[in-house]
């Protein structure tokens, strides 16, 4: 949070299960791995990937980060993205997948800067 309060951007929080969950792969492979995303996140939004991987492991600190950022942001799904401010407070929320996705995210934070 605190690269977001320097930069003054909003907080992209990726919940996924990056090794099995077909939709999460989908969207990395359609939407975020494109140099348009890429792009736009580089200029409005700091990157968060929070991970729930089946066959790799994680550190113990990062798993139990993740677990705490579920929890707290009531994940019941994947993939999750959830945008928060710097203070950490929600400011929007997808659950599933959409090849749309960053027109709706671009609309959205339009919406929230008005």
């Amino acid at each position: 949070m605190l690269e977001a309060k320097e930069t003054k951007k909003l907080v992209l929080l990726d919940f996924t299960g990056s090794d099995w969950c077909g939709w999460c792969v989908k969207l990395d492979e359609e939407v975020f791995s494109k140099s348009d995303f890429k792009k736009f996140a580089k200029e409005n939004l700091v990157l968060v990937e929070l991970d729930f991987p089946h066959g790799k492991r994680l550190q113990k600190k990062t798993k139990e980060q993740n677990e705490a950022l579920k929890t707290k942001f009531a994940v019941s799904g994947f993939p999750n993205i959830i945008i928060v401010d710097s203070e950490g407070k929600e400011q929007a929320r997808w659950s599933g997948y959409s090849k749309d996705f960053l027109t709706e995210l671009k609309a959205k934070l339009s919406s929230l800067k008005q």
